[in-house]
């Protein structure tokens, strides 16, 4: 066999192989961008691509989501809104939604220990309706707040206990 016979030969494999690898690539990038089209194409239309919301009307997600979503009634709250939990998207789908606008839409840093969400907890969680979406959100809230207020002061309780030698 000639060397160039052998090389075309070689060639069919190293075609495959290097379009299958582009494939890959494309389908892996495009899991990436999946999240940030769900957003867009699902959630964007209230919330901005920002995720500012509308004054009165849809509530900004910038500053809620990362307190919401390290705790247990703020997680359940964020999958159970009607916007979430009656969405056409997956399971899934919807776990990365959430876990990019966490990571991307929001204005409070999120902690190293950030639990994601799952598909799982989702599909726990979404097929219970939420009855009234205001006065849940609310109660969320104070519940949040009175967390992190009782944290504040157990650290600087803890901060100012020093005993004297």
């Amino acid at each position: 066999m000639s060397a160039a016979r052998a090389w075309r030969a070689m060639s069919v494999p190293m075609i495959a192989l290097a379009v299958a690898g582009a494939v890959c690539g494309s389908a892996h990038a495009a899991a990436a961008y999946r999240p940030r089209i769900d957003y867009q194409l699902n959630c964007q239309g209230c919330h901005l691509a920002d995720g500012s919301g509308e004054a009165g009307r849809v509530p900004s997600v910038r500053r809620m989501l990362v307190p919401f979503a390290e705790d247990p009634a703020g997680r359940r709250y964020l999958i159970q809104v009607p916007g979430v939990s009656e969405s056409s998207l997956s399971d899934r789908a919807t776990a990365a939604v959430l876990n990019w606008m966490v990571h991307r839409l929001s204005d409070v840093p999120v902690p190293r220990n950030f639990v994601p969400f799952t598909t799982a907890e989702v599909a726990r969680w979404r097929r219970i309706p939420l009855t009234n979406v205001a006065a849940t959100r609310a109660r969320v809230q104070r519940q949040i707040d009175a967390h992190r207020s009782s944290r504040a002061r157990s650290t600087a309780s803890r901060s100012t206990d020093k005993s004297p030698m």
